[in-house]
């Protein structure tokens, strides 16, 4: 079954200037005419899929344009006219004076039989929104539902045209949309109120949208859905994460908030306590991400869907494919998941696998940058440091981990796949969608180095680590370091280091050092906590020391004196700052006002401050020393 196409491209032509028509008439492949363009002073041209034709061989001048603009409708608020009866859009750019110097001459067609991708999911009742960059045909998908639903389907189907482009121009609306009924919207800042007086006044089954862009239109497409209205809409963003990460629309899909664990809560689901949860129940139940006419990705539950991005685990979703001749509709599950961010937790394998919290972009933009020369140079980085033995793999599972950044499992020898950072899902072997198989046996491994295993050869004494602390206290790691015996020299110039030591928390919000450390290839080591356990792991797997040598040779002095450390210097800033967590949690979600913490020394006060501003809290010390302490409230404003 072919798609039927209509367009009406004659009534276009005619509105344009008889150099310019004539040139059309003459395209051999006019029927795969986008848009024409004609700029003031400049050569009109016509574009295509595959590239741009020159039209006419004099400059537009103002009287070609006001030839346009006299044969076509009125310009809106939104500079955007058409022609009475038919789907074509003409978009005007004005000067500072608001005259007209440009126009853009986009053809619009009606295609029948587009609707064969999603018409079981369209036919089922579920609200729909349609995501897929400008020019992918979201606008003519949606046609095509609006006359499915109101001609075969027999529903009560209202349109709200913001621009008359669903409907075309005029007040006849195109038969492209069948029986719907369509009401047009004067000012675009009303499509809001447009879109609840549809539900109030003309009891419609069915209200079809385009492009919801604000945070009224947001607000008003959650009221249509919770009156039990089916919704079909299309907004702009190539995914998903993309709509998800928008502020102004990513209620449509539930929307984001941080929560404040208990610390028994945040123990029960091994995470940290201030975590990124859904914020509510989805204003459309499926999205479709549109790649083409033929193409499409299908998230049937989004709920569920947003709930595993948040987690960092794998999304499962369909793909949709039309063969072009027969028309048959093929569908496969894919998956696609993890997250760029690392999650902590006791790795991949194994049922103590604990996903990532929180989020990026980038988990859902995941480019090809991992090339294999980027393996490459952190094998033989490390294998410099450490001979070209095997890596070391902990066996107690400690917190800390060592990473060659943004390297997948795509990349990394089918031996050493478990080695995957954690958040990553098992089958996660392609930055994009692969096909849901029967994943392979993963050994249960709790951390490692990252970089593919190699036959075991000869051990050579390894040359001296420069290592740059970021955010790790100084004292320790050399303190680690000399316990060890290893050869570590604790730098203060980045550029000059061949490592960079620093938290999770640090590592999360990715700052420039961080992210120029991994432009230039150099070895991350993220650590759980700031103490010299975490500091002493991570250099013995490092350096390829047994867990029994660094833990057992000076056990008497060593294991004495880390107990002491931690004791001295971890518990009481531990419990400060779980203090003020549980504070920000008060004022924040309880309805306190203000907040004041426990006595602490300028250090601490120093973390809750950071930690206030961090929610966008106000923070003041009061009192003197030793009582001075932190008073947490909310802003005025």
């Amino acid at each position: 079954m072919q798609h039927v196409i209509t367009d009406d491209l004659e009534a276009l032509l005619a509105t344009l200037p008889p150099d310019i028509h004539d040139a059309v008439n003459r395209l051999d492949n006019r029927s795969e005419l986008l848009e024409i363009v004609m700029d003031l002073g400049r050569l009109a041209e016509g574009r295509f899929p595959e590239g741009e034709v020159i039209l006419s061989t004099t400059p537009v001048a103002y009287a070609d344009l006001e030839y346009v603009v006299e044969r076509i409708g009125e310009f809106g608020d939104d500079n955007r006219a058409g022609i009475e009866r038919t789907l074509h859009r003409i978009s005007a750019m004005r000067n500072r004076k608001g005259r007209i110097v440009g126009l853009t001459c986009r053809i619009g067609r009606a295609v029948l039989g587009s609707i064969a991708l999603i018409r079981d999911i369209v036919e089922q009742g579920q609200s729909i929104l349609i995501l897929g960059r400008p020019g992918v045909g979201k606008t003519t998908l949606l046609r095509e539902i609006a006359r499915v639903l109101a001609d075969e389907a027999n529903k009560r189907v209202v349109v709200v045209d913001t621009s008359n482009e669903i409907a075309g121009d005029g007040d006849i609306p195109h038969p492209g949309i069948g029986r719907a009924r369509r009401m047009q919207v004067a000012r675009t800042a009303e499509q809001h109120a447009v879109m609840i007086e549809a539900v109030e006044n003309h009891m419609p089954q069915v209200i079809v949208i385009d492009e919801i862009g604000t945070e009224l239109e947001a607000a008003a497409a959650r009221t249509i859905a919770e009156r039990g209205v089916q919704l079909v809409a299309t907004a702009h963003g190539n995914s998903l994460g993309n709509l998800l990460v928008n502020p102004t629309l990513s209620d449509l899909v539930g929307g984001i908030q941080t929560v404040t664990l208990g610390d028994e809560e945040a123990r029960r689901r091994h995470t940290q306590k201030s975590i990124q949860e859904r914020k509510s129940l989805p204003t459309f139940e499926v999205v479709v991400e549109q790649q083409s006419w033929d193409e499409a990705v299908v998230h049937r539950d989004v709920a569920d869907t947003v709930d595993n991005m948040l987690r960092g685990q794998p999304i499962v979703a369909e793909e949709r494919t039309r063969d072009e001749e027969t028309g048959h509709v093929s569908i496969r599950r894919v998956t696609t998941g993890g997250m760029d961010v690392p999650g902590w937790g006791n790795g991949l394998g194994g049922p103590g696998a604990r996903p990532g919290q929180g989020f990026t972009t980038s988990m859902f933009e995941r480019s090809d940058r991992n090339d294999r020369g980027h393996l490459d140079r952190n094998h033989t980085h490390l294998s410099s440091l450490r001979g070209a033995g095997a890596p070391t793999i902990d066996p107690r599972g400690g917190g800390e981990r060592v990473r060659g950044r943004n390297q997948t499992t795509a990349h990394i020898a089918p031996q050493v796949q478990a080695l995957a950072p954690t958040g990553t899902a098992p089958n996660d072997g392609e930055s994009h969608a692969a096909v849901l198989v029967k994943p392979r046996p993963v050994t249960e491994i709790t951390e490692g180095i990252y970089q593919a295993s190699e036959p075991a050869t000869e051990v050579r004494p390894p040359k001296t680590l420069k290592v740059y602390p970021f955010g790790v206290n100084r004292d320790r790691l050399s303190e680690s370091a000399r316990q060890l015996r290893v050869p570590v020299v604790i730098t203060n110039n980045e550029r000059e280091a061949d490592a960079v030591i620093t938290l999770k928390n640090y590592y999360r919000r990715q700052p420039e050092r961080l992210q120029q450390a991994e432009q230039e290839r150099k070895l991350i080591i993220i650590l759980k906590n700031n103490t010299i356990t975490q500091m002493q792991h991570a250099l013995a797997r490092i350096f390829d020391i047994p867990e029994s040598a660094s833990d057992g040779d000076d056990a008497d002095t060593s294991d004495t004196q880390v107990s002491i450390n931690e004791r001295e210097f971890d518990d009481p800033t531990k419990q400060a700052l779980l203090e003020t967590e549980d504070a920000i949690h008060q004022v924040l979600n309880k309805g306190l006002t203000t907040a004041e913490l426990a006595p602490a020394n300028a250090y601490v006060r120093r973390l809750q401050h950071q930690m206030a501003t961090r929610y966008n809290l106000i923070s003041r010390s009061r009192g003197k020393e030793p009582h001075r302490r932190v008073k947490i409230f909310r802003s005025r404003d």
